[in-house]
């Protein structure tokens, strides 16, 4: 058995605005007492005992006696159980991030074991506990850290058999419209860093805005026109940015060229478009 001292910290943070709830009479903030509704009063945290609900108001009552011989793991404790191919794991199964860095004194043994997965392209499955329950983690090589994903465990899945419905046939001009919106959009190189939480930002301008005493004015906003599928995926495809490669073929020629048609040539417009759907049919 192998040991490695290792600290465990958060590998992500949200980014939320939060608020507290506050009486507006006098801006009071509400507290939310823990309260007994049979003897109609409140209750402090050393009356509180934990109940299994087995049905309507029946409950199996759980002492502490009963959670002290559980095999629960420590999180001082994080056992590696299997190594398997990272492709394996099923997406679904991934939960919350955390970062994993070397104590000091094992550094040598860390960077053997990281060293070691990477060479070998494996991910470990282990086992910690925190929280009140034992987790299932999945842990990798991450620059010059370990990537520590708890996981859901396969009970926990719901079966995607429950929501799906049967898929539809397409035809080939429909695959074609979809294939160009796709191609269209194609980036080799991902940059997650480009995109923002515009709700955020602009809440968070609101609330400046009142600090600093200024009127905030919000843009009037207007409802999206309704679109069919064939309109959608025209107007995604002709307003790409310019820079992407043009798609192929005869129904994304006459897109592009529907895409130049000016404001003022509405009538030519609309022939476009009724000939680009006369090639989208089956």
């Amino acid at each position: 058995m192998v040991s490695i001292p290792v600290r465990l910290t958060s590998g992500t943070e949200e980014k939320k605005v939060s608020f507290n709830q506050l009486h507006g009479e006098c801006n009071s903030r509400i507290q939310m007492p823990r309260w007994c509704p049979s003897c109609d009063r409140k209750v402090e945290s050393a009356e509180i005992v934990k109940g299994y609900p087995v049905g309507d108001d029946q409950y199996v009552i759980m002492e502490e006696a009963d959670f002290a011989g559980l095999p629960a793991k420590s999180l001082k404790t994080i056992d590696v159980v299997a190594f398997v191919a990272g492709r394996a794991i099923d997406p679904r199964h991934y939960n919350k991030s955390y970062l994993m860095a070397p104590e000091d004194a094992g550094l040598k043994a860390f960077s053997l074991f990281i060293q070691a997965m990477t060479r070998a392209d494996v991910v470990g499955i282990a086992k910690l506990g925190f929280r009140e329950r034992e987790h299932l983690a999945a842990i990798r090589a991450f620059g010059d850290v370990i990537l520590l994903q708890t996981l859901f465990y396969a009970d926990e899945l719901r079966d995607p058999g429950d929501v799906a419905k049967p898929q539809t046939v397409c035809s080939q001009q429909e695959m074609d419209m979809a294939l160009s919106l796709i191609k269209s959009l194609a980036a080799d190189d991902p940059d997650l860093g480009q995109y923002k939480d515009d709700y955020r930002e602009t809440l968070t301008g609101v609330i400046k805005a009142k600090l600093d005493g200024t009127v905030y004015v919000s843009a009037p906003t207007t409802e999206a026109p309704k679109m069919d599928l064939v309109d959608a995926l025209m107007a995604s495809i002709a307003a790409k940015p310019a820079d992407t490669e043009e798609p192929e073929g005869e129904l994304a020629r006459r897109i592009g060229e529907l895409a130049e048609v000016g404001a003022d040539q509405e009538t030519k417009a609309e022939g476009f478009t009724e000939e680009v759907r006369s090639l989208w049919k089956p």
